[in-house]
């Protein structure tokens, strides 16, 4: 089976975006203090850094 070439900045963009959305939605429901943001926001980048190179090992 051929592979495709990774689409790195598209990855990268979806990390970022997804990983904002989420700290919102915890901000939003008082999860998260505004405090907390700048540890929280490197938390979410380096787990889903994380499962985005556990994903493209598999197979």
């Amino acid at each position: 089976m051929k592979r495709t070439k990774a689409d790195v900045p598209g990855i990268i963009a979806g990390t970022v975006l997804s990983g904002s959305a989420t700290i919102w939605i915890l901000n939003d429901n008082g999860i998260v203090q505004n405090n907390d943001l700048g540890l929280t926001a490197a938390l979410l980048l380096v787990v889903a850094g994380v499962v985005g190179l556990a994903a493209s090992q598999r197979g």
